[in-house]
């Protein structure tokens, strides 16, 4: 209780903070019965001298830090008196807030107490938002609490998952007694440094059996007779004629020679559009 209540700084939460802060860690027969009694026996939150507590050394101290903080900065404090309406009493103070120097590990500091800290139970960015405002005060702070929230890893590691599962890759149906190159895959390779009268690769891919693949030699420019020519020098003589022939839209593949080659040899085509990984993958 005291980590929940006493501990987050001057300004304790009230009852019913402090109760639903509680209950959502920690659970006990009339926990609730025992939390009022707690909240309502605080010295502190009713008015009397704060007794001397030795059950933790790390608030006073962060306290400490602050108001050291503060006298360092002393110039800057006062710049800010006027551009952002703070007032210096004891300590330097905005709205009952403590004001929070420019001093990151002092602001991390803070944010680990209200957010990583077992009893804070990495709460929300609006949650630790809120909670730390409660107290403490300098320029930018939602800003700075989105961007620590956002950065902490165990709450990356257990969000929610909002966004919807990726549809699977479409596969492509393979016969069982497929023969090696009866279903194949062309694509090209251009743009490579040019070797003599050739600069691009024709991939020819066995889709259906091997999974073996022949990379030929050509230049950018070919065209359909030529694609046609390469696949009959060395492909043909091997393996024979496709039954299924898997490509991209590119012209050189869907010209009216490639539909008459097609027609005249009874392969079918398969067709894709561009950026299409779950079609022609494996010459991708």
């Amino acid at each position: 209780m005291f980590h929940i209540h006493d501990a987050v700084g001057p300004k304790h939460p009230n009852k019913a903070n402090t109760l639903q802060q509680t209950l959502q860690s920690y659970w006990w027969p009339n926990a609730e019965e025992w939390v009022t009694k707690y909240v309502d026996n605080c010295e502190q939150c009713h008015g009397a001298p704060p007794s001397v507590k030795t059950l933790s050394l790390t608030i006073p101290s962060l306290r400490a830090k602050i108001l050291e903080a503060q006298k360092r900065h002393h110039i800057t404090l006062k710049k800010w008196k006027t551009v952002h309406s703070i007032e210096e009493q004891d300590n330097w103070l905005k709205d009952g807030r403590l004001v929070i120097p420019s001093e990151e590990t002092l602001r991390r500091e803070i944010l680990q107490l209200f957010h990583d800290a077992p009893t804070a139970g990495h709460p929300g960015r609006d949650e630790t938002f809120t909670q730390v405002s409660d107290v403490y005060w300098w320029p930018g702070m939602r800003t700075w609490t989105a961007e620590y929230v956002a950065g902490c890893a165990v709450c990356q590691q257990n969000k929610n998952v909002t966004h919807r599962k990726c549809t699977p890759l479409y596969h492509i149906s393979t016969p069982e007694n497929a023969l090696p190159f009866q279903q194949i895959a062309l694509d090209l390779i251009t743009g490579l440094p040019p070797n003599g009268p050739h600069d691009s690769i024709l991939t020819i891919v066995d889709h259906g059996c091997s999974r073996a693949a022949a990379f030929l030699p050509c230049a950018t420019m070919i065209m359909g007779p030529e694609v046609a020519r390469l696949y009959f020098d060395h492909i043909y003589r091997w393996f024979g004629l496709p039954s299924k022939v898997i490509s991209d839209r590119d012209p050189r593949f869907t010209s009216h020679f490639g539909h008459a080659l097609a027609n005249k040899i009874g392969a079918k085509q398969n067709l894709s559009t561009a950026f299409h990984p779950q079609t022609d993958g494996l010459s991708e």
